[in-house]
């Protein structure tokens, strides 16, 4: 005769059916998320996180074989919401805003599977199952990290993608000055600039050009005019990996630890990763510009291709 279920041991059930659900979403939004990032450490994130989730997967399997119950999915209406409003997100914004949306819709799910593995173990607590209980501890510790490595990555991201914005407004007592000029300019001279094809740091907006670098001559050309060397990211690597590569512009402060590392590592890392530079030469005003973006080639090659369709029209 089979043992009478207690209403906590249905909660359990119920719950655990839940994440359950909740994880195997998850297992098929990451690759999708991960195909959408440009930036590698992201990129490498996700996909970590993926190998992570699917043995999450399999520790919940054992916690149902642990508890008697069948490892069956209860749908999880919560995750599902999230995620649709990561896809919905996703396919609002461009890169490089994209990459920080993918960030907020990954530490949204983090957030809620913590609550939810949270109670589990409270639940495991109770009930005196401290194998479980660890089992599940685990796993929230996973979720943690998970999500102070999304929190780490966004930092610098919104950092990257606000630093044009804020170079466009160097010097605005220059360009104020430069404003006062023109309107005391006789009206002949404005007609004769107005006949003066415009180049794109002189377009409305003050757009600027950007440009994708892949040969190795080009980069180290650029990198060395403005005073930048050959880092990597410290505790990214491994033995025979220095891990994650990056620019280090002397004077220019950085959340992340950057060890210097030779050209010839730096490149050997960058074409086996696939990667692409894109940098602009000048800010908005003129000034020689530091921005620089490590994407993938794929990324790069998409990213010229709506330029040009943009040019087009």
């Amino acid at each position: 005769m089979a043992a009478k279920v207690t209403g906590s041991e249905q909660l359990l059930n119920l719950e655990l059916q839940d994440v359950y659900d909740a994880e195997k979403q998850l297992m098929r939004a990451l690759p999708k998320m991960a195909k959408a990032a440009s930036d590698e450490e992201l990129r490498n994130a996700l996909r970590e996180h993926l190998e992570v989730t699917k043995t999450q997967v399999q520790r919940l399997e054992q916690l149902f074989g642990m508890m008697d119950m069948r490892a069956r999915s209860r749908p999880c209406k919560g995750m599902r919401g999230i995620v649709e409003e990561g896809e919905e997100s996703m396919a609002e914004h461009r890169q490089p805003e994209l990459d920080a949306a993918i960030i907020g819709a990954g530490r949204r799910v983090e957030h809620y599977e913590m609550g939810a593995y949270e109670g589990l173990r409270e639940m495991m607590r109770q009930m005196g199952n401290k194998e479980a209980a660890d089992m599940i501890e685990q796993t929230l510790r996973e979720e943690i990290q998970a999500d102070k490595q999304l929190a780490q990555i966004g930092k610098r991201l919104f950092k990257e993608v606000a630093r044009p914005r804020a170079e466009q407004t160097e010097q605005p007592r220059t360009k104020s000055v430069a404003r006062k000029s023109a309107k005391r300019a006789p009206a002949q001279a404005k007609t004769k600039r107005a006949g003066r094809p415009r180049t794109p740091s002189m377009a409305a907006g003050s757009q600027r050009v950007s440009r994708v670098l892949t040969d190795p001559e080009e980069i180290r050309a650029w990198a060395e005019d403005r005073g930048a060397q050959p880092a990597c990211v410290r505790g990214t690597g491994g033995a025979d990996d220095v891990g994650m590569i990056r620019l280090d512009f002397p004077g220019w402060g950085s959340d992340e630890k950057l060890q210097p590392i030779s050209w010839d590592k730096w490149f050997e890392k960058f074409d086996e990763s696939g990667l692409a530079l894109i940098v602009e030469e000048e800010t908005a005003t003129g000034q020689k510009s530091n921005f620089n973006k490590l994407v993938s080639r794929e990324t790069a090659q998409s990213a010229e291709e709506r330029g040009r369709t943009r040019s087009a029209h």
